[in-house]
C-alpha cells in the first residue's frame, strides 16, 4: 500500500511541479496567512458573541453516545431540540451530575417547552449549567441516560455558535456546542458515536457528522436528513451546515478496489469553481495517508460543505469552509489535515490548542513539500513563516495561559509559532524521525481516537528520538518570544593551522525578557575550492565563540541558510559586536592529530585555571556522540577518542565536530574519521 501512494505522488508530482510558479505560491501563502492571521474569527468578529460558558470539570462520569433530533425551521427562525445522551459511571456511588447548557438569564427569552426526563429526579438549569440529580446512585460502569426537550433561538455564542443566515451553520470550537444542545462540553471526553437527526424546509439539505442514512420525505413540506457518526468525536466537532445546496462527489481510492467517498456541498453559482478548487482534494488525501496513515474516518467520508462564516473548521468527516476559491488550496489542506490533528488526536485542553492548529499549519507546507517538490515547500516556507512578519505579535508563548477568550485563545501565534515548532522539531530530531513521529504519534493506542497534551506529545518525541527535549518544549512551547542573534566571523591562522572563528550573540533583551535560546545553529562555509562544510553549533550563551579548524579563508558564511529556526539575524563585523568575548588566553583547543584519521586520535585542549570542563563529540547534524571529559580539572590534557559512541559501538566515517566547555565559553573543532 505504501509504494502504491509513492507511485502516484512521484508521477503527479511531476505533471503538477511545471505549473506552480512563486506567484501562486506566494498567492496560497497569503490566502493561509489571511485565514490565520487573528485566529478562526478573522472575517466575522463583529459577529462574535463572547458569551461566558462554563467549563466544567466533570470526570465522575464519561458521555457515550448523544441521540440529537432537530426540527428547524427558518421563517420564523426557531430551533427545536431533543436531545438524549447516555452516560457512564466513573465513580461507586454517583448522584449528581452538570452538563453544560445555555441557561439564558442574561440572553431572553428562555427556552419554551423546555423539559428534562430519563434517569432524572430533578434538575436547576442556571448559569450554563443543567445541574441533575439522577433517580439512584450509579456504581462504576453503570450507564444512565438524560433527556432534554427545548425550543427557541440559540444565542451567537464564541466565534459563532449557532447561526440563521443563508441557511443555517453552527460553528462550536472552542465552547459553544453548549449555547445550541446540552452536553459535556469538553474536547477531552469525545461520545462514541452521535446521531443527527434533522428536520428542515423542503429544498434545504443538511450535511453533517458521518454517513448519510437516510432521507425522510415528510407530507408538511419538510425533509428529515438523518446523519450517524460512528467514528468517536467530541462536542466542538458536531456540526450542521444547512442550505440550499447543490451537491457533487469525488472519490479517494485508498486500495486497489478501495474507495472512500469525498461529497461537496456548494451553492449554484459556485459549482463551475468547485470543480477546479476542489480537484486535489484525492491528492491530498494520499499525501496525508502516506505521512501520516490511513485516513482515520475511512469507512465514512471527508467531505467539504459551505457555510456563512468567513473562516474555515475542520468539523469531524465534513469541513465548514467559507469560500470556493482556487486560491484556499492549502486552506482545503490545512482543514483535512485537522482530521488526523484534531479529530483523530484532539487537544486535551485548550491551553494545547496548538497540538491542532500548529500542526495542521504546518501541513500546509508539508502539502507543498510533497505535491509540489523542495522548491516549493522553500518557498512556501519563506512566503508564509518569514521571521520578519512576526513584528511584535508572536511574542506571546504558544501555549494559551488565557482560554476564556476565544480571540486570545486562537491567536496568530498558535498558528504560525506553532508551525514554526513543528518545522525546528524536524530539524532537531531529524527527517527520518520527524516524520516516524507524525505518523505513530496520531495512531498510537494512547491517542488515536482520543486526546492528547503538549507534555505526552513531548514524551512521546522523546521516546521516538531517544533525545531530551524537555529544553526545547520549555522555551518554544511555554515561553514568549523567539532568539535575535548578531554573528560575525573572522579568518586567522593560529600556529599555521588555518581557522575560522565564530561569534554568536544573543540580543532579544524586550522589557526585561532574556531568555537565552538553546539550539544548534546551522552554519554553511563556502570554500574557495567550490566545496562547501555544513556545521551544526549548539548555542545557548548570550555570547559564544567557536574556533573552525579550515583548509583556508572562506568565500562565504551563511547562518542558518535554511531558515530551520524561527529567528531574527545580523551579520555585523566581530569588532562591531557589543561586549564581545574575548578569550583568555590560556584556554586553547588545538587540532586533533592525526586528522583524518583511523582507529584512535589525540585532542588536546589548556585551560587558564583550574576548573569545570566538558570535552563532547557531536555529529554534524548536532547529535552528542560521546562525552570523553566531564569533571574538574587543574590543567589542560590530551585526551584520546577512539572513534566509538558511549554504547562502546563504533560510528560511521565523516566529519565530526569536538567541543570544549570551560567558565562559560566554548571552543570547536572538526575532524574527520575514515573508516
Amino acid at each position: 500500500m505504501k509504494l502504491w501512494f509513492v507511485t502516484v505522488l512521484i508521477f503527479v508530482s511531476s505533471v503538477i511541479s511545471q505549473q506552480i510558479t512563486p506567484e501562486r505560491i506566494r498567492k496560497l501563502a497569503e490566502a493561509s496567512e489571511q485565514i490565520h492571521a487573528w485566529g478562526k474569527n478573522t472575517y466575522y468578529s463583529e459577529k462574535t458573541v463572547f458569551s461566558k460558558p462554563v467549563l466544567l470539570d466533570s470526570a465522575d462520569y464519561d458521555q457515550v453516545y448523544y441521540d440529537l433530533d432537530f426540527d428547524i425551521s427558518t421563517d420564523p427562525q426557531n430551533l427545536t431540540g431533543t436531545v438524549t445522551g447516555v452516560f457512564r459511571s466513573n465513580i461507586n456511588g454517583l448522584t449528581h451530575v452538570n452538563l453544560n447548557f445555555d441557561s439564558r438569564e442574561d440572553y431572553p427569552p428562555y427556552w419554551s417547552d423546555f423539559m428534562v426526563s430519563g434517569n432524572v429526579s430533578s434538575y436547576i438549569h442556571s448559569n450554563w449549567v443543567l445541574s441533575i440529580d439522577l433517580d439512584r446512585a450509579y456504581n462504576f460502569g453503570e450507564y444512565f441516560s438524560i433527556t432534554v426537550h427545548y425550543s427557541g433561538i440559540p444565542r451567537p455564542s464564541g466565534l459563532a455558535g449557532f447561526w440563521f443566515g443563508r441557511g443555517v451553520y453552527t460553528l462550536s470550537e472552542p465552547y459553544a456546542a453548549q449555547s445550541w444542545w446540552p452536553c459535556k462540553d469538553d474536547p477531552a471526553d469525545k461520545m462514541d458515536s452521535v446521531k443527527i437527526r434533522v428536520t428542515v424546509p423542503t429544498g434545504m439539505i443538511v450535511a453533517s457528522n458521518g454517513l448519510l442514512q437516510e432521507k425522510i420525505t415528510n407530507p408538511d413540506t419538510t425533509d428529515t436528513f438523518v446523519w450517524k457518526e460512528k467514528y468517536p468525536i467530541t462536542t466542538y466537532l458536531v456540526s450542521l451546515a444547512i442550505g440550499d445546496y447543490t451537491t457533487f462527489s469525488d472519490s479517494f481510492q485508498y486500495a486497489p478496489g478501495q474507495f472512500m467517498p469525498i461529497d461537496y456541498y456548494v451553492y449554484p453559482n459556485q459549482l463551475n469553481t468547485a470543480y477546479t478548487a476542489f480537484e486535489k482534494i484525492p491528492d491530498m488525501l494520499a499525501v496525508y495517508s502516506q505521512l501520516f496513515g490511513l485516513y482515520p474516518f475511512i469507512n465514512e467520508k471527508y467531505g467539504q460543505a459551505v457555510f456563512g462564516w468567513g473562516g474555515a473548521m475542520e468539523h469531524q468527516t465534513c469541513t465548514s469552509i467559507g469560500m470556493v476559491s482556487n486560491d484556499w488550496e492549502t486552506i482545503y489542506a490545512h482543514e483535512l489535515s485537522h482530521q488526523w490533528f484534531g479529530d483523530l488526536v484532539t487537544c486535551q485542553n485548550w491551553h494545547d490548542i496548538w497540538l491542532n492548529e500548529g500542526f495542521a499549519t504546518y501541513c500546509e507546507a508539508l502539502w507543498m513539500e510533497a505535491f509540489y517538490g523542495d522548491n516549493a515547500f522553500q518557498n512556501y516556507i519563506g512566503n508564509s513563516l518569514s521571521p520578519s512578519n512576526f513584528n511584535g505579535i508572536f511574542v506571546p508563548a504558544v501555549y494559551r495561559y488565557n482560554i476564556s477568550n476565544p480571540d486570545a485563545l486562537f491567536s496568530r501565534t498558535v498558528y504560525t509559532k506553532g508551525m514554526w515548532v513543528l518545522h525546528m522539531l524536524r530539524y532537531v530530531v531529524g527527517d527520518s524521525v520527524f516524520f516516524e513521529i507524525m505518523h505513530d504519534y496520531p495512531n498510537d493506542p494512547a491517542f488515536a481516537y482520543g486526546d492528547a497534551t503538549t507534555e505526552q506529545f513531548r514524551d512521546f518525541c522523546e521516546m521516538k528520538s531517544g533525545m531530551d527535549l524537555d529544553w526545547f518544549f520549555y522555551e518554544w512551547i511555554y515561553l514568549p518570544y523567539y532568539p535575535i542573534y548578531e554573528w560575525g566571523y573572522a579568518y586567522y591562522e593560529n600556529e599555521g593551522q588555518d581557522s575560522l572563528k565564530i561569534v554568536i550573540k544573543q540580543t532579544q533583551d524586550q522589557n526585561g525578557y532574556n531568555h537565552l535560546y538553546k539550539m544548534p545553529i546551522e552554519v554553511r562555509i563556502y570554500n574557495t575550492n567550490l566545496t562547501r562544510d555544513t556545521l551544526y553549533l549548539w548555542d545557548s550563551l548570550k555570547v559564544q565563540e567557536f574556533h573552525i579548524s579550515t583548509g583556508g579563508e572562506p568565500m562565504l558564511v551563511k547562518f542558518d541558510p535554511e531558515r530551520r529556526i524561527l529567528n531574527l539575524n545580523e551579520n555585523i563585523s566581530i569588532t562591531a559586536l557589543k561586549s564581545p568575548l574575548y578569550l583568555a588566553s590560556g584556554f586553547q583547543l588545538y587540532q586533533n592529530y592525526p586528522n583524518p584519521f583511523n582507529g584512535t586520535t589525540r585532542i588536546p585542549f589548556g585551560i587558564d585555571s583550574s576548573g569545570w570542563v566538558n570535552l563532547e563529540i557531536f555529529d554534524v547534524t548536532g547529535r552528542k556522540v560521546r562525552t570523553l571529559v566531564k569533571g574538574y580539572l587543574q590543567q589542560g590534557e590530551e585526551v584520546v577518542w577512539d572513534g566509538k559512541d558511549g554504547h562502546g559501538e563504533g560510528v560511521a566515517s565523516g566529519i565530526y565536530i569536538y567541543t570544549v566547555k570551560y567558565q562559560g565559553q566554548t571552543l570547536s573543532r572538526k575532524m574527520l574519521l575514515v573508516r
